[in-house]
């Protein structure tokens, strides 16, 4: 495979963690490491929808984060080729001191909208969040279910060329949910490239042709979806 046609290319990663452990004899604590990642090797071709399985502590959440460049690798390399998005959550970055109109703002320059596209971009926002006049007040008096309304807006109106998934998000109520959803798929259908961690194998067999399951920080398979669920129960079985 050709470099350029590849989108994400991850070379014998290995990340590590450290953690103060104390005891009676040792009060002052004792660093003990330990591995989250272990020699990952993998490429992921543009375009393509991958779903990234495995049981809780696999590494999943590890290894979409180091990719998307908020961990540094212990060894290792990490090519992307695009703009990457990491959405893991429903706060993009938000200054309470400031209104839900001009984190909006902030954030959508902030995350690569065109100036000249800016005024769409917030006004599509507000549009989907729907909090009324809430949106020229300080988001610091915001509701938990309103910061997430607007949130998610800002997240689904940017434009990646590989979006990473960490699990789904779920804000609002039912009639809202089904509104997020919509917005969803359309913006996944935006995004060139994919990775979505999950544990939803409807879901992963829905969205992704190809699935990498993670064991224990390694990469215990990769391949087609079916075969990757396959692999995956086995594990959890």
């Amino acid at each position: 495979m050709e470099l350029n046609s590849e989108a994400i290319k991850v070379s014998n990663l290995s990340v590590k963690y450290h953690d103060l452990r104390r005891s009676i004899k040792n009060p002052f604590g004792k660093m003990i490491s330990y591995t989250a990642l272990d020699d990952v090797l993998f490429s992921i071709p543009k375009g393509q929808h991958t779903a990234l399985l495995g049981k809780n502590g696999a590494g999943k959440s590890t290894l979409l984060r180091s990719i998307g460049g908020w961990i540094r690798p212990f060894e290792g390399e990490i090519y992307t080729n695009g703009r990457v998005l990491l959405l893991a959550g429903i706060n993009p970055g938000f200054d309470n001191n400031l209104s839900g109109r001009e984190n909006i703002s902030r954030l959508g320059l902030v995350y690569g909208i065109n100036k000249l596209d800016i005024g769409t971009f917030i006004q599509d926002v507000i549009d989907f969040a729907d909090i009324g006049e809430a949106i020229d007040r300080p988001i610091k008096g915001y509701s938990t279910g309103m910061k997430g309304k607007i949130g998610f807006g800002i997240i689904t109106g940017l434009n990646p060329e590989i979006l990473l998934m960490d699990e789904t998000l779920g804000v609002g109520d039912l009639e809202f949910r089904k509104k997020a959803e919509r917005r969803l798929e359309i913006f996944m259908k935006r995004a060139g490239t994919i990775v979505i961690s999950t544990h939803s194998l409807g879901l992963a067999k829905e969205l992704c042709k190809i699935g990498i399951v993670l064991d224990k920080g390694k990469v215990a398979h990769e391949g087609p979806i079916e075969e990757s669920i396959k692999i995956y129960r086995e594990i959890c079985s």
